[in-house]
């Protein structure tokens, strides 16, 4: 009967610390169904999947196509490369979560096993740990939809229609296409187009927040065995005189839990490991170009297009903090394990149970990190190098707007 009430409480643990990001990748077909799923739902998400892709090609290949061919103003050009770094990089991020699809679920499925068995002092840590993961998770998709929805909704029916020298009338869209045997402006093409490209724009969305929302899952759930394996250690001592027997269970349980943890961190690194070398990489290059644009903006005396490009410089900044953010609380977690298996009260113990905590000390003497595809520690260090590179690279694009 106990068994029967820890599964079910777990499963509603669960459930509450995925409930903002499932529906979120759900609707990009990037949440891993289980495999006894019926074979209808393996179809409707192979169908999302197909149509993800198809607004994602249509966002780009098109303004491409618009940027070469019809374009001849070069700030301009500069100025619409911006969402075709930004779909581009998402295709990039959404063909990884893809990829690595059944990691995530044994990921989930690990994550399931451990609230099933964890104490009750154990859960109150996962549960703070997973009410940071969904503030991460709250605060990025609001942030990005917000300012997702204004840049592609708003702003261009704000523009309104502009009437050409030659008496041609033009209707925006969010980002402006050339097709070469297609009239965008005429009935019902623009509208098919404008619509597609909402659901592009959101489909990129999705793939942000819901990026950042299972890297944070997923890593703050590390940090929290690192927490509970901290508590293990201090146990050592606390319990004070021990037998030999009890004493080498508690030390083997503490062995098997740090192993644990290694190889869990070990499988995320490879689900997440590119994404965040995407997200570093990406929104340095992000991050210029809209503050290129936003300089135009003001050269312009537009206000309106300025708001919503420093809330897209917000968004990027944003979300390049969080990953770096959730590294570094990888890295302080790891950090407070070493300093309490050196710290134990060892003088305590009797000399042959001393020797015993070596293997437990050099195996914390090896930090648990979160990598950018083995190139770059995610850490609020690399956010501020980050922060010091976007910074050189707007002195060019001033200079070259000079």
């Amino acid at each position: 009967m106990e068994k029967i009430s820890r599964v079910t409480q777990a499963e509603e643990d669960i459930k509450y610390a995925t409930r903002l990001m499932k529906p979120i990748l759900t609707s990009v077909g990037a949440w891993p169904i289980p495999d006894h799923s019926s074979l209808f739902s393996r179809i409707v998400q192979k169908i999302t999947h197909a149509f993800t892709y198809f607004v994602f090609f249509l966002m780009i290949v098109p303004t491409l196509h618009y940027v070469i061919k019809k374009e001849t103003n070069d700030k301009i050009r500069l100025k619409l490369m911006a969402p075709i770094i930004n779909c581009g990089l998402q295709m990039v991020k959404y063909t990884i979560i893809l990829y690595r699809m059944k990691e995530i679920q044994k990921g989930l499925h690990t994550i399931r096993q451990d609230w099933i068995s964890a104490a009750e002092e154990s859960r109150l840590i996962l549960l703070e740990k997973v009410e940071i993961a969904r503030r991460i998770m709250l605060a990025v998709s609001s942030t990005i939809y917000g300012a997702g929805i204004y840049y592609r909704i708003v702003l261009p029916l704000l523009r309104g229609t502009i009437v050409t020298p030659d008496n041609f009338t033009i209707r925006p869209l969010p980002c402006p296409v050339y097709f070469a045997y297609l009239d965008e402006q005429q009935t019902p093409f623009y509208e098919i187009l404008f619509f597609l490209q909402i659901m592009g724009g959101f489909a990129s969305y999705a793939v942000v927040s819901g990026s950042c929302g299972i890297s944070a899952f997923l890593v703050l759930h590390a940090c929290s065995m690192l927490r509970i394996l901290g508590n293990k250690m201090k146990l050592l001592t606390d319990k004070g005189h021990m037998t030999e027997k009890e004493m080498r269970l508690i030390i083997a349980d503490i062995v098997e839990f740090q192993m644990k943890g290694k190889k869990f961190l070990n499988s995320i690194q490879e689900i997440i490991e590119f994404v965040c070398l995407t997200e570093v990489l990406g929104c340095t290059c992000l991050i210029c170009l809209v503050e290129y644009c936003m300089l135009m903006e003001w050269e312009n005396k537009n206000t309106t297009s300025m708001v919503v490009y420093i809330t897209l410089t917000f968004c990027f900044t944003f979300c390049a903090f969080v990953l770096c953010y959730i590294g570094q609380l990888l890295l302080d977690e790891s950090d407070n394990v070493r300093h309490t298996s050196c710290t134990i009260d060892w003088h305590r113990m009797q000399p042959k149970q001393a020797r015993s905590l070596i293997l437990i000390i050099a195996m914390s003497n090896y930090p648990m990190k979160l990598t950018g595809g083995k190139v770059v520690t995610m850490s609020l260090t690399t956010f501020t190098d980050v922060r010091r590179k976007k910074s050189t690279l707007r002195i060019f694009s001033i200079y070259y707007r000079k």
